[in-house]
């Protein structure tokens, strides 16, 4: 171990924690730093690297999704349908929500998907949440139709119910399923404002949050005593960035985007019979294959997938990650989850990877996700053969430029630009008191030298003494610049 990485290992608090290094050349294997490389890691979201590149295998860098509207029934002259309106999902991510005018996505430093992770720093991206929604909505007024007997109904029969984390992972996705709940401090001991998207009858929200002095801590917190009703409450700083975001979690997504359909239809013309709030009724939809057979209304097609990469790993969207063992399992005729994390095993064991070196139970990096820095580093070189490669690398975030790594050292380092790497950040607890679970740091480095190399630093179980999440949350952003800093020195001496 060099010098500089030893220094940075045994600096307190991380001398306390389990540590595991490798540094190779990318084109020759050449090993250059080497610690515990065979031994597995929690891997915190670095996960998502072998959930990416399994996906880029089996979906392929250009793929689409196309979510289309169908209907049963006839449309009269007048525009009368006398069936029903279904949306098909098709595990499209976005929906259209982040897509630019480029037809790029738009990916942020911090999204507001982690806003309640690490309160104060996540921002909201200009694009309507909606807009794949009111695509569809115009298209279906095009086609003449003005009103709909029948009902407005959200066919989420894709693959098999699932959640991870408590989070659905579903087939029909608006604004990744999440209500933004934007706040405005005003003078200290006055309410902040508060504000919301989408704006939707599916959900009342009352808010009880007080500004604080400036400099003080944020604490925003959501809940709901019945169902459509969100209560938001807490305290925002005088100073604290406007808006303030914090997110409420959907629990029925497909009820969600169809009350959603329903009022994208309203605005364009469309009234229906059905009500606009309530349950999503697909024990009422036809069989699949007979949805797959009824005249299509609409059709919003997504980015390439290659777009949906980039927001994956820039700033390790965990519905995104786990959204893709359920698409690869569709892809290969499954249905599962499992069914999906088979075929990422599957991946990783044709690309070369020794199944024993890792343990992936789910896309996102959850802690039964554990890996060797050899299982890693060997991804990594392997990919740079892959005809997608590119599509990759431009997915990790660049070390002092964007993403996950945009502030982790320092905007003069000579390191800024030259580092592509994914991070993975856990917390948890160790022998019963709150721990830093795991702070990961995995990718490319081009080196000072003029190589490429490939690299993975894992550190394991640091202890946080005071058990404040505040805390927790300080050691583990003071341990990504730590990290940050040992790919710097990788990038200076190799």
């Amino acid at each position: 171990m060099s010098v500089e990485l030893q220094r940075l290992i045994d600096a307190d608090p991380w001398d306390a924690g389990h540590w595991g290094i490798l540094v190779a050349d990318q084109e020759s294997g050449e090993v250059l730093e080497s610690l515990n490389a065979e031994s597995q890691f929690v891997t915190g979201s670095t996960a998502k690297t072998f959930a990416v590149a399994s996906a880029l295998e089996v979906l392929g860098g250009d793929h689409r999704f196309r979510t289309p509207i169908v209907h049963t029934g006839v449309v009269t002259p007048e525009g009368r349908l006398s069936g029903d309106l279904i949306m098909v999902g098709s595990g499209d991510l976005t929906l259209g929500g982040r897509t630019t005018t480029a037809g790029s996505i738009a990916v942020p430093d911090f999204d507001h998907y982690d806003a309640n992770a690490v309160p104060g720093m996540a921002t909201i991206t200009p694009q309507d949440p909606l807009a794949g929604i009111n695509e569809l909505a115009r298209q279906v007024a095009a086609t003449g139709v003005r009103h709909v007997d029948g009902d407005v109904i959200v066919d989420d029969r894709l693959w098999d119910p699932v959640s991870i984390g408590g989070v659905p992972i579903t087939p029909t996705v608006v604004n990744d399923n999440l209500v933004d709940l934007l706040v405005t401090p005003g003078e200290p001991g006055d309410p902040a404002t508060l504000d919301w998207r989408p704006k939707t009858a599916a959900f009342t929200v009352d808010a009880d949050i007080t500004t604080t002095p400036a400099g003080t801590a944020p604490s925003v917190t959501t809940d709901s005593d019945a169902a459509g009703h969100i209560q938001v409450s807490g305290t925002v700083p005088a100073d604290a960035a406007a808006p303030f975001v914090a997110t409420y979690q959907v629990p029925d997504p497909p009820a969600f985007a169809r009350t959603l359909l329903v009022e994208a239809l309203a605005r364009n013309g469309i009234t229906t019979s059905a009500p606009t709030v309530g349950p999503n009724p697909g024990d009422a939809l036809p069989t699949s294959p007979e949805v797959a057979g009824l005249p299509v209304s609409a059709t919003y097609t997504s980015p390439p997938f290659r777009e949906y990469a980039k927001l994956i790993n820039k700033v390790s969207h965990n519905l995104g990650a786990n959204l893709l063992p359920p698409l690869m399992a569709v892809q290969r005729g499954q249905r599962t989850y499992e069914d999906g994390m088979a075929i990422e095993r599957g991946v990783l064991a044709k690309a070369g990877i020794d199944p024993k070196s890792f343990t992936l139970v789910d896309g996102q990096g959850l802690p039964g996700d554990k890996a060797a820095p050899i299982a890693q580093t060997e991804l990594l070189r392997e990919l740079a053969r892959w005809d997608d490669f590119s599509v990759f690398y431009d997915s990790m975030p660049s070390m002092g430029v964007d993403g996950s790594l945009a502030n982790v050292i320092a905007p003069d380092d000579s390191a800024v630009g030259h580092i592509r790497a994914k991070t993975g950040t856990l917390i948890g607890t160790l022998d019963g008191q709150l721990a830093l679970t795991t702070k990961a740091l995995a990718g490319y480095i081009d080196a000072k030298s003029g190589r490429r190399l490939v690299f993975a630093i894992y550190l394991n179980d640091i202890p946080v003494a005071s058990g404040s999440v505040a805390d927790a949350i300080e050691i583990a952003l003071d341990a990504n610049e730590q990290l940050g800093a040992m790919a710097a020195a990788i990038y200076r001496s190799h």
